[in-house]
């Protein structure tokens, strides 16, 4: 049996452009861990993280969090493809904390294939959700069973943007 490591690079974008308003957008985001035994099967590897902290103090049309990935790649030949990486973000893991408990919504309740297109998992409508919040989105990769023994590395862009 051999081991594989999968490692995610998170890149943050915050994306604010306003003409005026006051607006406060942050998304803090942390580390999503896989890694696996290979051992000839087929396997569904989860994923953790942290709670990534989510603060929205915006006086504008809402706001939402997209998240897109690149390929797995062991940096020759070896690749895992990004649509065998899945997200889902359950209501139940978007925990206020601070300011208007009129909460985000999950955009994403089951699990859909990343890809390099932004996938919408949480939004708020105007005037909604403006405060501090905990997002934990749970993530799984498809493994298959001939996967090259390696660690492979994607990159993940998490953005928060103006609009539901």
């Amino acid at each position: 049996m051999l081991g594989i490591r999968l490692s995610v690079l998170i890149a943050l974008v915050v994306g604010v452009g306003l003409a005026s308003g006051v607006t406060a957008l942050s998304l803090v985001t942390s580390a999503i861990t896989l890694s696996t035994t290979l051992n000839g099967l087929d396997q569904t590897v989860p994923g953790t993280t942290t709670a990534w902290q989510v603060n929205t103090f915006t006086d504008n049309g809402g706001w939402n969090i997209t998240v897109s990935s690149t390929d797995f790649s062991d940096g020759g030949s070896g690749t895992i493809s990004v649509s065998n990486f899945d997200i889902r973000q359950l209501d139940s893991n978007i925990v206020w904390r601070a300011g208007s408990q009129n909460m985000p919504t999950s955009a994403q309740t089951t699990f859909a294939a990343l890809s390099g297109t932004p996938l919408k998992i949480v939004t708020a409508a105007q005037g909604q959700a403006k405060g501090i919040y905990d997002i934990t989105p749970d993530f799984q990769l498809f493994v298959v069973g001939e996967t090259s023994p390696a660690s492979y590395d994607a990159t993940v862009t998490v953005t928060i943007a103006l609009g539901p």
